[in-house]
């Protein structure tokens, strides 16, 4: 079965356009919307499996969206496409229970991947918003008491994994092999204090180091 997705952006050609390229990919948009309170509608009505919306919108903004879909108990998957991208922008998406980010600077293909993934269960964050998690989980790093510190090819690791990133792709592009790859992951996570692979990207919000 295709994916049911819901576009919500309150630029109407904007939508058509993110619409068409995601019906030439096999997605099914079963919803659109332009403003905040259209929005939650329908996702309640329609019960779509993505949300693709803009962070900011008339009426209630997106991360209000997602935080009221999911009170009301929607299984949705929700991916921000916005136009901005500041730390702060992260942060509250984060908060609100985002399962990926993209900026519409990004290209198409960057788009159609960040749907996958989100889609399939996994997260996506564009590489600006990817560095704002790489940013404040080495924060939280610096911070801890016991001083550990990450190695530069941890670093890398990590950025890739907040990026959604498989094992098999990370060591692709590092020329590692996939047990290399597991174990800098390994490694990290632990200093970091993680130990879940899905807990990596919402690890800064359980563990409070979004507000420095």
């Amino acid at each position: 079965m295709a994916t049911r997705v819901a576009l919500v952006d309150s630029q109407i050609l904007f939508r058509a356009a993110v619409r068409a390229l995601l019906e030439r990919a096999g997605y099914e948009i079963v919803a659109e919307a332009s403003d905040g309170e259209e929005a939650l509608a329908r996702v309640q009505e329609r019960t779509p499996d993505l949300v693709i919306l803009e962070l900011t919108l008339p009426g209630l903004p997106g991360t209000e969206i997602v935080r009221r879909a999911k009170q009301s108990g929607s299984s949705a998957r929700f991916l921000f496409l916005s136009d901005r991208d500041q730390r702060e922008d992260v942060d509250q998406a984060l908060r609100a229970g985002a399962d990926g980010y993209v900026v519409k600077r990004d290209s198409t293909e960057d788009l159609l991947t960040a749907i996958q993934r989100v889609s399939s269960g996994q997260t996506h964050f564009s590489p600006s918003a990817a560095e704002h998690l790489l940013e404040m989980a080495l924060g939280r790093e610096s911070a801890r008491s016991d001083g550990a510190t990450l190695s530069k090819r941890e670093r890398e690791v990590l950025r890739m994994v907040a990026e959604g990133m498989s094992n098999k792709e990370i060591a692709l592009a590092l020329g590692l092999s996939v047990r290399t790859v597991d174990s800098h992951r390994a490694k990290l996570m632990d200093k970091l204090g993680i130990h879940k692979v899905s807990e990596l990207v919402r690890y800064a919000i359980r563990e409070g180091i979004l507000n420095p």
